[in-house]
């Protein structure tokens, strides 16, 4: 039986998805909250993909010696119960893997982690902002962002032991509160030991809520 991963589709090819790595990207169907700045909101269901897993591994048994690696991003794939099965069977085939996660699940990050076979070699994670301003951004509940937090902790030090390279970044918006408050959150993140990147949201009004009207 293959891995049941549901991908919605996949890049061929990307030189963006992993700092200074060309990958196949495969984007995850299924992401459990709502951001308001997402310009990817066709993912959020959680439904059957378009692409099936098998279809990303042979993109990469013909790619062999061109590409770097896969990188698995969504939706959410933490949220994805074939994500382990689905890491390690890229690693059988040689390939590394990077995942982008907003941390909503700590528990199975934190076992994935801790198996060399389904462990990424990088790993970009999400801050969506402190935990009190989360539910605002995201939809969801304050112990989830607390959740996510652990998540982060758990991230960067699986990276400080050297298990893992990683990305920490955030994405904000004039007069967004994650703008306000992004001095906080640089600094708890700074106290991670890690530098936060920060993203401008493209194609969001002046409240942060995406419109293709104004992605032009």
């Amino acid at each position: 039986m293959g891995v049941d991963l549901k991908i919605a589709g996949i890049i061929p090819f990307s030189a963006t998805d992993w700092p200074g790595k060309l990958t196949a990207s495969a984007f995850v169907q299924g992401c459990p909250w709502r951001c308001i700045y997402c310009h990817n909101f066709q993912l959020q269901p959680f439904s059957d993909g378009e692409a099936s897993f098998e279809q990303l591994l042979d993109l990469l048994r013909s790619r062999r010696g061109l590409l770097d690696g896969a990188v698995i991003s969504g939706g959410e794939p933490t949220a994805q119960l074939a994500l382990g099965d689905a890491i390690a069977a890229i690693h059988a085939e040689g390939f590394p893997v990077g995942l982008h996660t907003c941390g909503y699940q700590p528990k199975r990050l934190e076992a994935l982690l801790a198996d060399r076979a389904t462990r990424p070699e990088w790993i970009g994670i999400d801050v969506k902002g402190l935990p009190a301003d989360m539910p605002a951004v995201v939809g969801g509940t304050l112990a989830r962002a607390e959740a996510a937090w652990q998540s982060l902790e758990i991230v960067t030090a699986a990276a400080r032991r050297g298990d893992i390279e990683i990305e920490v970044r955030t994405t904000i918006w004039p007069g967004s509160t994650l703008e306000v408050h992004l001095p906080a959150v640089t600094e708890r993140v700074a106290a991670l030991g890690f530098p936060l990147v920060v993203h401008q949201a493209r194609g969001v009004d002046q409240n942060g809520y995406y419109s293709e009207k104004y992605a032009q």
